[in-house]
């Protein structure tokens, strides 16, 4: 029992030893309570091992830029920063002087727990909340906007194109390998440019410009979607393939008659189709890469599996019968108009929900 417990102690102190902390402490030229800090941290270097950055901030204007940002990135007021601050981890800010016990309590605290964080001061902490990527993104507005990405006349376009060289050459039997092959090729395509826009986006420093350049987007496209209720012409004016860009998409879809053929043909649509049908995904993202999580990352799994979903139940319905390729095409002739309106509607709620962002990034 003797020996556990002094096992113990040792392993306790082998951990102060061996944990080592990143501090930036931010202080000012003549600072008494800078000062102090100072020699207390000089102190505890000898319990602690630190690795430390010093920023002067009274006559160093970039570093004096640092401590604000930082006191934004904590969601605080920087007109109400000052010296001495600490930044702990990167995930903690330590503000003002405060006695040797407090910091070491802190230092332990972030040693144990690796997901500790908060705003700490002499006599008080407040948990850091983070934010959620998809606060005021539900469920059933990312599936009305994979929906209208999912029902988009450019997509029910290049199925009903696929579909008919599929018949002509094969016959119904042909008809489900090629469609599976074809939409599973696109799924793949769409998650990995997603997951690659919210890598560029999320690893830069114009998330924020990304948010709103995508938010003055977003307004634009709900608006051609619904004119193009009321004016339909093909092409740019509603968000559809553009015109001199189709040429390439059918020569891609006429020569896919075999299985390898018609995964380069669904390659080369997907490129094709994402001028006429990124409007949803890209504002979905926006929203997303304010924080990659989990949950995020669910999120565009669900938003794809809805964008591939009309096509699946195409090819089934194609393939037992129940519909075939002229009623489809002539499906999509006949409501096409209503399907731009539906999409120009909930186009203009996904802008109001990114101007809600927008705006409380405007407020901080």
């Amino acid at each position: 029992m003797r020996y556990g417990i002094l096992a113990f102690l040792l392993l306790l102190l082998l951990s102060h030893s061996f944990a080592e902390l990143d501090l930036v402490v931010y202080y000012g030229t003549g600072c008494a309570h800078c000062a102090r800090v100072d020699v207390m941290l000089e102190e505890l270097q000898d319990e602690y091992d630190f690795n430390i950055e010093k920023k002067e901030i009274y006559y160093d204007a970039a570093n004096r830029q640092d401590l604000f940002d930082a006191y934004i990135s904590f969601g605080m007021d920087p007109g109400e920063s000052g010296v001495p601050t600490i930044i702990l981890e990167n995930r903690s800010i330590l503000i003002g002087e405060m006695s040797r016990e407090r910091f070491g309590q802190i230092f332990d605290e972030h040693i144990s727990n690796a997901s500790a964080n908060g705003v700490y001061t002499a006599d008080s902490f407040s948990p850091i909340e983070e934010k959620d990527p998809t606060s005021g993104l539900t469920i059933w507005v990312l599936i009305g906007a994979a929906a209208v990405d999912s029902v988009n006349p450019c997509t029910i376009a290049v199925m009903t194109m696929l579909l008919g060289v599929i018949m002509g050459s094969g016959g119904r039997k042909r008809v489900l390998p090629a469609a599976l092959t074809f939409i599973g090729v696109v799924f793949i395509s769409y998650l990995l440019m997603g997951l690659g826009v919210l890598h560029a986006i999320t690893n830069t420093d114009f998330i924020n410009s990304f948010l709103i350049v995508v938010t003055i987007a977003a307004f634009f496209l709900a608006v051609l979607e619904i004119k193009a209720y009321f004016q339909y012409e093909p092409g740019f004016l509603s968000v559809e393939i553009p015109m001199f860009m189709r040429p390439f998409m059918k020569k891609a879809i006429a020569n896919a008659t075999s299985l390898p053929a018609i995964a380069f043909a669904a390659l080369i649509c997907s490129l094709v189709l994402l001028p006429c049908s990124s409007g949803p995904y890209l504002m979905v993202l926006s929203m997303l890469a304010q924080s990659v999580t989990l949950k995020g990352l669910l999120y565009l799994l669900i938003y794809n599996f809805v964008f591939i979903l009309p096509m699946l139940v195409i090819s089934g319905m194609i393939y037992f019968g129940r519909i075939s390729v002229d009623e489809v095409g002539e499906f999509r002739e006949q409501h096409i108009q209503k399907l731009h309106l539906i999409a120009g509607l909930i186009l203009m709620i996904l802008f109001l929900l990114l101007l809600n962002q927008v705006i409380g990034l405007v407020q901080l």
